[in-house]
């Protein structure tokens, strides 16, 4: 083959001797890949979001409505969902008994949107960290990051032993979320009244305009499922 052949042959069409339905198929395979890619990559930055090895394999479609309770909150979820993804700026606090799967539906959220996932006595000890001689981050890099974090889930509110320093840092996260216009997801095992008692009346004002609060309560999941499968029955 001469090289002037040779040229050709680099430059010429590849659809040039293709009918229009292998191109259709060819196209096809393409935007298979292309989305089998942008799955694989959501996963891998799911499972560095933070959230629970026990989450890995679960998300929106796997949590089981049983109830109306879990409609309302699988619908609230969608609807957030739905906003963010348009550009939103909205809050949502997930609060009720323990079990009822608001964690779940918190996670299956960040591995639809992205984002991050932390528990409340975790930040709590970035920041006490953060005030030594040795930290490698200050107090405001950690505030600053959470700030801007794509949408940020904090859970088990409530739960931890500093509650003095909980409350400071939840008020720092909660104003620095509202000043960046950024979404996030607040989680306590709380009723209502006792959750916007314990954040205080600053960041409670602050949810105000963009926050919705749903109440999960009922019988643990946990509970249910390890009842069913003591008597053999699979959940």
């Amino acid at each position: 083959m001469g090289e002037l052949d040779f040229i050709k042959k680099l430059i010429t069409n590849p659809f040039d001797n293709m009918t229009p339905e292998e191109i259709a198929a060819h196209d096809a395979e393409i935007k298979r890949q292309e989305a089998e890619q942008e799955k694989r990559e959501r996963i891998e930055r799911y499972k560095k979001s933070g959230v629970p090895e026990r989450y890995f394999l679960e998300s929106l479609d796997t949590y089981q409505v049983t109830n109306e309770m879990q409609k309302t909150a699988a619908q609230a979820i969608g609807e957030f969902l739905r906003e963010i993804k348009c550009g939103a700026f909205r809050t949502l606090v997930l609060i009720g008994t323990a079990g009822t799967g608001k964690t779940h539906l918190a996670c299956g959220t960040v591995r639809e949107y992205g984002g991050k996932y932390a528990t409340a006595p975790d930040i709590v000890e970035e920041i006490r960290r953060a005030k030594s001689f040795s930290a490698d981050q200050t107090e405001k890099q950690i505030i600053d990051h959470y700030s801007h974090v794509k949408l940020l889930v904090v859970d088990e509110i409530g739960r931890g032993i500093a509650a003095t320093d909980e409350k400071y840092m939840l008020y720092q996260i909660i104003n620095a979320r509202y000043n960046t216009r950024k979404p996030t997801v607040l989680i306590s095992n709380f009723t209502k009244a006792d959750f916007l008692k314990y954040i205080g009346v600053a960041a409670a004002d602050r949810l105000v305009e963009s926050g919705d609060i749903v109440e999960m309560n009922g019988e643990s999941f946990r509970k249910l499922r390890r009842q069913n499968e003591a008597g053999g029955t699979a959940v």
